[in-house]
């Protein structure tokens, strides 16, 4: 099973090969050079998420918008419909009321609703169920996302060991050693304990916000895994598809072995 975590960067738009129209292609192109079973992506609008529905068309997706009405960031989940099947998926905000769409808590400091978006997957050659949670913590406020912890730890230990494994991917906004990130290595209520999937290469290998320059400066993207999974392999993509940069960050890709 090969996952591929992206936070694709909202359409701002952006200035020369930078803008949209350009990136979308280059990272069409770079989903089908990695042709991965599962894309967690982050950031992504809903004419961005049909561009690609469009380039991508063995690709499903499952999740909703920040705000809860078709005009906000996604936490789309993107899925091989040959491969896996989506038997559940739904859709917490990251504040006091989880189940209020497009809820906020000023309190916590961010001034835009966030969101986590799981689904329940099941491998149509094994029938081996996964859940699979992305999330994009906020990038301004440190006790959002301090406060947002708690909240998905909450619903990683609804996960039931027994019927299901377990993968958490996305954009933290957190480096690997902050007391948030360190916090989901702990095991949860249900005894799944959850691995890094970058954690055993240098910290500066580990980067993957470059800002459209290049060079990674912040290490902020990753898959956590369930540890009852064997990891193959991970790589950050750190190219250029017919020079033009995907996104303003690099995309992490890991290739697992089911039990």
């Amino acid at each position: 099973m090969k996952i591929l975590t992206f936070n694709i960067r909202y359409d701002k738009p952006d200035l020369g090969n930078n803008d949209w129209k350009f990136r979308r292609h280059a990272i069409a192109k770079l989903i089908q050079n990695h042709n991965p079973d599962i894309i967690a992506t982050q950031e992504g609008k809903a004419h961005q998420l049909l561009d690609l529905h469009r380039l991508l068309p063995n690709y499903q997706s499952i999740g909703t918008d920040q705000i809860g009405n078709g005009t906000g960031e996604y936490c789309a989940i993107f899925y091989q419909s040959q491969r896996f099947y989506c038997v559940n998926s739904h859709d917490i905000w990251l504040s006091k009321t989880p189940n209020l769409v497009g809820s906020i808590s000023p309190e916590w400091g961010n001034k835009t609703p966030k969101l986590i978006s799981w689904g329940v997957f099941i491998s149509r050659e094994t029938q081996q169920q996964i859940t699979i949670f992305n999330t994009h913590l906020d990038y301004y406020s440190e006790l959002s996302r301090k406060l947002s912890i708690p909240l998905i730890q909450h619903y990683l230990s609804q996960v039931n060991p027994e019927q299901s494994l377990l993968m958490l991917t996305g954009d933290f906004n957190a480096q690997p050693d902050s007391p948030e990130r360190q916090a989901l290595l702990k095991p949860f209520a249900n005894n799944i304990k959850l691995l890094d999937s970058l954690s055993d290469i240098p910290l500066a290998a580990q980067q993957t916000f470059h800002d459209f320059k290049g060079k990674a400066i912040a290490a902020v993207d990753t898959i956590y895994y369930d540890d009852r999974i064997q990891l193959k392999s991970i790589i950050i993509d750190q190219n250029q598809i017919e020079g033009i940069w995907p996104s303003d960050h690099f995309p992490v890709i890991a290739e697992f072995n089911l039990p």
